[in-house]
C-alpha cells in the first residue's frame, strides 16, 4: 500500500507547486483562470482526502468509524465535483454565446447533481460503501457507479468539445483530449485494480499538462514589458461582452519608436518602451493594460470618470519628453479613445474600430488625440458595410472598369490609358477605390479582385481590336498585397495568353512604396513580366520615400509623378524648380515622364515647358466608361 500512496504524494506535491506558481503569477481574473484555480484546489483536496481515507481504511480502527465515514463521504463528493469541474473548465475555454448552449450546459450538469445527491444519501443506503462494526471498509452494490460516472463525463466532455471545436480551437481541443486520455487511462486502471491508486496520479498529470499549455500565465504576458498581450486582451474582451459589462478603451500608439531604434539601437528602444509601459501603468493604477503590438498599448477603464482622468494624464505625458540614459527623447503618439465600448458588441468589432481610429491619424510625429464620436462611428460602419458587400461583389463580379486616357504632349493625342477599378453599392452608391481597395488588401481579397478586373480589361481589348491601333498600351495597377502572393504574376501572364493578346500592349504600374520596401522580393517577381515583354511603370513617385536608387534598380520604362507634387506649383517658385529638376533628372535617364493629377490649363502649359512626355488628369479627360472611351477614340 505504501508504494501506491507514493502516487498520491507525488501528485499532491505537483499540484501544490502549480497552485503556488499560478497564484503568485500576474494574470487576469477571468472566468477560465478562476475555474482553473478552483479545479486545482479540488484536485488537491481530492488527492488529500484520498490519501487520508486510504490510511484510515488500512488501519481499520473501530473507534474511528464515524470519522472514516465522514471523510469518505467528503472524498466521494470530491469525486463527483472533479469530473464536473473539468467539464466546467473545458466549457470556459470558449465563449457561450447562445441560449441553446447554456441550456445544454445545464442539462449536462444534471449527472453531477444526481450522483451528488446519491452520495449524500449513501450514509443511509450504503450503495457506494459502508463501514461495518469492525471498522472495515466494504464496497456497496453500486461501487463501480463512481467509475461509470467519471467515464460518462469523459464522454460528455469529448462530445461537447467536438461540437464546439471551432470555438475551442485545434490546440485547446488536442490538450483537452490529452487530459481525457490520461485521466481515462488512470481511472480505468484503478477500476480494474483497486489497490493501485492511479486516479490521483492521472489528475495531477492532467492538471500539470493544462498549466503548461493553456493556463501558463507567462504565455499571456508581453515578454518585454510584462504587460498583458494581445491574446489576453481578446480573451478578456470576450468575457466583458459575455457579461455585458460596460467599459472604456484608450489606445496609445508610439509614433517615434522606429526613429528611436534607428538613432540609439534596439536595446535602447526596448528600454524606452519599458519606461513608457511603467508610466502608463502608474497612470492607470490597475493591471488592465495590454501591449498588443510593437508600438501599441491598450488601456481599459470601467468608469467614465476614471476614463477622463487617464486620458488627460496620458495626453499630458505625451506632450513632454522622456529622459533615459542621459538622452532626452521627445514623446509622440496617436491616442485613441472609445467610450462605452460595450456598444460595439464584440471583441472583433472593437479591434477593427480601434484600427480604423488609428488609420485616421495623419502622418505626423506630433501627439494626436482621436476621440470616437458619432461621425467617426458612421464612417466605421460605412467601411464595415463595404467590407461585407465586397464578398458579394467578388462572387458576382460586380466591379466595373473605367479608363482614363493619357495625353501625349509630342503627338497631341491620347496614346495610352489607365484601367481603374470602380464599385457601386446598391444603396450607398459609388464607392471610392481609396476605400474598398485598402479593405480588400486587409482582408486578402485584392488578388481575386485584381484577376477579375484584369480579365475584364483583356476581354474589352479582345472585343475591340482597333483600340490597339489607337492606343500604344493599357496600364494596370498592381497592389503590394497582389505582388507578394505566390504565383500571382504568372496568373496575369496566363490571362494575357488566354485572350491571345500581345504582352507589349500591357504595362503594369507599381507604387513607389513597393519599389522601396519590397525591392528584393519585387526583383524576382518582375523578372517574369520583363521576360515576356510586359512593361513596368513606377506609380506615385514623390508621394513618400522613393529615391532614384530604387528606380534605377528596377526595369521601369516610365515614371508617373504623384499629383501631390503639383501642390502650389502655380504660386511657389520653389515648387516649380523642384518639379522641373525631377523631370530633368528622369528624362536624362531616358524614362518617359507622366504627370498625374493635372486639372488646369496653366499646369498643363507649365509641364509642357518642362519636357513632360505624358499628362494624365481631369484637364484632358476624366475616367471614362468603356462606351465613353470608344466614343472618344471614335471606335463606336
Amino acid at each position: 500500500m505504501n508504494s501506491n500512496i507514493n502516487f498520491l504524494l507525488v501528485s499532491l506535491i505537483f499540484l501544490l507547486l502549480i497552485l503556488y506558481h499560478f497564484i503568485n503569477h500576474k494574470k487576469l481574473e477571468n472566468s477560465n483562470n478562476r475555474i482553473f484555480r478552483l479545479f486545482i484546489l479540488l484536485g488537491i483536496m481530492d488527492i488529500l482526502f484520498d490519501l487520508v481515507t486510504t490510511l484510515l481504511i488500512s488501519d481499520g480502527e473501530p473507534d474511528l468509524t464515524g470519522l472514516t465515514l465522514f471523510l469518505l463521504t467528503a472524498f466521494y463528493i470530491l469525486q463527483v465535483l472533479v469530473p464536473h469541474a473539468l467539464f466546467l473548465y473545458t466549457w470556459s475555454l470558449c465563449e457561450t454565446s447562445s441560449n441553446t448552449e447554456r441550456t445544454f450546459y445545464y442539462i449536462l450538469s444534471l449527472p453531477a447533481i444526481i450522483v451528488g445527491i446519491m452520495v449524500l444519501c449513501n450514509v443511509r443506503t450504503g450503495i457506494f460503501f459502508f463501514i461495518d462494526e469492525g471498522g472495515n471498509y466494504i464496497r456497496g452494490t453500486f461501487y463501480l457507479g463512481m467509475y461509470l460516472y467519471a467515464g460518462l463525463y469523459v464522454i460528455i466532455i469529448l462530445i461537447s468539445s467536438i461540437f464546439r471545436y471551432r470555438k475551442l480551437g485545434f490546440k485547446n481541443f488536442c490538450i483537452v483530449c490529452e487530459f481525457l486520455i490520461i485521466m481515462g487511462t488512470c481511472v480505468s486502471v484503478q477500476a480494474v485494480r483497486n489497490e493501485l491508486l492511479t486516479t490521483g496520479l492521472g489528475l495531477g498529470l492532467g492538471i500539470t499538462a493544462l498549466y503548461l499549455t493553456i493556463n501558463n500565465p507567462s504565455d499571456y504576458l508581453d515578454r518585454l514589458t510584462k504587460d498583458f498581450n494581445l491574446q489576453s486582451l481578446l480573451g478578456w474582451l470576450q468575457e466583458l461582452y459575455r457579461k455585458k459589462r460596460n467599459f472604456h478603451v484608450l489606445t496609445v500608439t508610439i509614433l517615434n519608436l522606429r526613429q528611436v531604434n534607428m538613432l540609439f539601437g534596439m536595446s535602447f528602444g526596448n528600454a524606452f518602451l519599458c519606461e513608457i509601459s511603467q508610466k502608463l501603468n502608474a497612470i492607470l493604477g490597475t493591471p488592465y493594460i495590454f501591449r498588443v503590438s510593437n508600438e501599441r498599448f491598450v488601456l481599459l477603464t470601467y468608469s467614465l470618470q476614471e476614463y477622463e482622468r487617464v486620458r488627460a494624464e496620458i495626453q499630458n505625458l505625451f506632450k513632454g519628453s522622456l529622459h533615459l540614459d542621459e538622452e532626452k527623447i521627445q514623446l509622440s503618439a496617436v491616442i485613441c479613445g472609445v467610450v462605452n465600448a460595450k456598444n460595439l458588441k464584440s471583441s472583433d468589432a472593437l479591434v477593427a474600430y480601434v484600427e480604423y481610429l488609428s488609420s485616421l491619424a495623419p502622418a505626423s510625429l506630433g501627439t494626436l488625440m482621436i476621440q470616437s464620436d458619432e461621425k467617426i462611428m458612421k464612417g466605421f460602419q460605412y467601411n464595415k458595410d463595404i467590407e461585407h458587400f465586397l464578398r458579394t461583389a467578388i462572387d458576382e463580379d460586380l466591379f466595373e472598369i473605367f479608363y482614363q486616357p493619357v495625353f501625349s504632349i509630342e503627338k497631341g493625342t491620347y496614346i495610352t490609358m489607365e484601367a481603374l477599378s470602380r464599385l457601386r453599392h446598391p444603396s450607398l452608391g459609388y464607392v471610392s477605390p481609396e476605400i474598398f481597395i485598402p479593405i480588400a488588401e486587409c482582408n486578402g481579397q485584392i488578388a481575386q479582385i485584381g484577376q477579375l478586373q484584369f480579365r475584364r480589361v483583356c476581354q474589352f481589348v479582345k472585343d475591340h481590336p482597333d483600340l490597339m491601333k489607337k492606343i500604344e498600351h493599357v496600364n494596370f495597377n498592381l497592389s503590394p498585397a497582389e505582388l507578394l502572393r505566390d504565383g500571382y504574376s504568372q496568373s496575369l501572364i496566363d490571362i494575357i495568353q488566354e485572350f491571345s493578346l500581345p504582352f507589349s500592349f500591357f504595362q503594369f504600374e507599381i507604387t513607389e512604396t513597393v519599389a522601396t520596401e519590397y525591392s528584393e522580393t519585387l526583383y524576382q517577381l518582375v523578372e517574369s513580366f520583363t521576360k515576356c515583354g510586359i512593361k513596368l511603370s513606377l506609380d506615385d513617385f514623390g508621394s513618400g520615400y522613393a529615391n532614384l536608387n530604387a528606380v534605377l534598380r528596377l526595369p521601369f520604362s516610365s515614371i508617373k509623378l504623384d499629383r501631390s507634387l503639383l501642390n502650389g506649383i502655380l504660386e511657389d517658385e520653389k515648387a516649380v524648380l523642384f518639379y522641373q529638376n525631377i523631370v530633368t533628372a528622369l528624362k536624362s535617364m531616358r524614362y518617359h515622364v507622366i504627370s498625374e493629377g493635372v486639372e488646369h490649363k496653366e499646369e498643363a502649359a507649365l509641364l509642357k515647358s518642362f519636357g513632360v512626355d505624358l499628362i494624365q488628369g481631369f484637364y484632358f479627360s476624366k475616367p471614362l466608361s468603356p462606351e465613353e472611351l470608344l466614343q472618344l477614340m471614335s471606335l463606336d
